[in-house]
């Protein structure tokens, strides 16, 4: 980071190591395992209509729990379509846009003979919180996609075994109803942060977007002043001492 004074955001969540090696079916149940899976993350109604399916065929009691997992499919799905549908192309041109000019800026300020004012300096600033809020948007989006992938499997996987009345899961840990409210405890953790998560990236993502657009051209005006200045100091060897902004 640039500037010690930006402020910092938190990492996105890793679900990696909350997610893998959970199998809740049991290989002898006719079923899916981790390491097989069914559903397709861009394609999530195949999922849902079973779902539904599940919970109108079992009448036993854990239809809450099938509905709960049900409906942390359904918001898991509703959030990564949101993340899936920003425009890609647009958020990483401004994080390039941002990583750039800010290296050129720092480039330029680099001689300590090249002072700027308060309001140069804010200009600065916004280009380095644009650079902040668009940091590794990328990775993040690529790491979600896969986090959802897996925790809307996870939660198919367990639907699935509690709507088959499964008696023990993968590892042959008896199904009973504390297992299921602790694995459903599980699943719920587990989507609630990575829906966070891809909330809080497209709100990073927004948000740099629009910082960029806000600080273009004042960005350009700044660029050019400075390189002014520059040659200046080369050429004459005047230090370009800036009053203060009233």
């Amino acid at each position: 980071m640039a500037f010690a004074f930006q402020k910092r955001y938190r990492d996105i969540v890793d679900l990696n190591e909350l997610t893998d090696g959970r199998c809740y079916l049991h290989p002898m149940n006719e079923a899916l395992t981790t390491r097989h899976s069914f559903f397709n993350v861009f394609g999530p109604i195949a999922c849902f209509l079973g779902l539904a399916l599940f919970g109108c065929q079992s009448p036993h009691p854990r239809q809450a729990a099938l509905d709960q997992l049900h409906e942390l499919h359904e918001s898991v799905a509703v959030a990564y379509e949101q993340l899936r549908t920003l425009p890609a192309d647009s958020v990483l041109a401004s994080a390039r846009w941002a990583s750039v000019n800010l290296h050129e800026l720092e480039l330029l300020m680099s001689d300590g003979h090249i002072e700027i004012t308060k309001a140069e300096g804010a200009i600065v600033s916004e280009v380095s919180r644009a650079r902040r809020l668009l940091k590794d948007h990328e990775s993040r989006r690529n790491r979600l996609t896969q986090n959802t992938e897996r925790t809307q499997l996870q939660l198919n996987l367990l639907a699935e075994a509690i709507a088959q009345n499964a008696t023990v899961d993968g590892s042959g840990t008896p199904i009973d109803s504390s297992y299921i409210e602790q694995q459903v405890a599980i699943e719920t953790r587990i989507a609630r942060e990575l829906i966070e998560a891809l909330e809080e990236t497209i709100d990073l993502a927004q948000r740099g977007v629009v910082v960029v657009k806000g600080a273009r051209a004042d960005n350009d005006s700044l660029q050019v002043i400075l390189r002014a200045r520059l040659a200046r100091y080369i050429l004459d060897g005047v230090n370009t001492s800036i009053p203060e902004d009233s």
